[in-house]
C-alpha cells in the first residue's frame, strides 16, 4: 500500500468516526418550549375550560391555581395547569376522565415532546400520573404524593401532519 493510499484510508476512517460522534454534519437544535404565565385571576378563570378541553374537571376545592400557555413547534393549544387539591380529589378527577386509577409515574414515561413541553418539571418519588388520549389532543396528569397534592396537567393538541 502506498503512503497516499494509507493517508486516504486514515482520513476516511477519521471522517467516519467524526460523523458517528456528531462532530461533523448538520445539527438539529433541540426545540425549546416558551411559557407565558397567566396572571392569577386569569389563571383561576381559564383553568376550568383548559381542563375541560382535556376531558378533566377542576376539583371544587382546588387552590393555588397557575396556568402557563406554552408555545412549542407545531403543537397548538398547549398549556400547563397547576393547582393544589386533596390527593383523593385529584385521583378522582383522573378516574372520572379515564376510568383508570392513576399509576406511579416513571422517568421513562416522561420523555420526548412531553419532557420538552414540561420544561424544568421533575418527577418526585411517589408521584402518580395518567395519560388521557382524546381524538385530537393529549393530556398528562401528574399528582404529587403529598396531601393536599400539587397537580400538574399538560394539555396539547397534536399537530396534523
Amino acid at each position: 500500500m502506498t503512503p497516499s493510499h494509507q493517508r486516504i484510508r486514515i482520513l476516511t476512517a477519521l471522517a467516519t468516526a467524526m460523523l458517528l460522534t456528531g462532530c461533523l454534519g448538520p445539527t438539529h437544535p433541540t426545540p425549546q418550549a416558551t411559557a407565558a404565565p397567566l396572571p392569577p385571576a386569569d389563571a383561576a378563570t381559564a383553568a376550568p375550560d383548559l381542563l375541560a378541553n382535556a376531558g378533566l374537571a377542576l376539583p371544587d376545592d382546588a387552590t393555588d391555581i397557575e396556568v402557563d400557555l406554552i408555545s412549542f413547534e407545531d403543537f397548538t393549544e398547549v398549556s400547563i395547569t397547576r393547582f393544589t387539591a386533596p390527593r383523593e380529589d385529584a385521583i378522582t378527577m383522573c378516574l372520572d376522565a379515564t376510568g383508570i386509577h392513576p399509576a406511579e409515574e416513571k422517568e421513562e414515561y416522561v420523555r420526548g415532546y412531553t419532557k420538552l413541553m414540561l420544561g424544568d418539571f421533575e418527577l418526585e418519588p411517589g408521584m402518580y400520573g395518567t395519560r388521557i388520549g382524546l381524538d385530537t389532543a393529549t393530556a398528562r396528569v401528574f399528582i404529587t404524593a403529598d396531601d393536599p397534592a400539587r397537580v400538574t396537567v399538560l394539555h396539547y393538541r397534536i399537530p396534523s401532519r
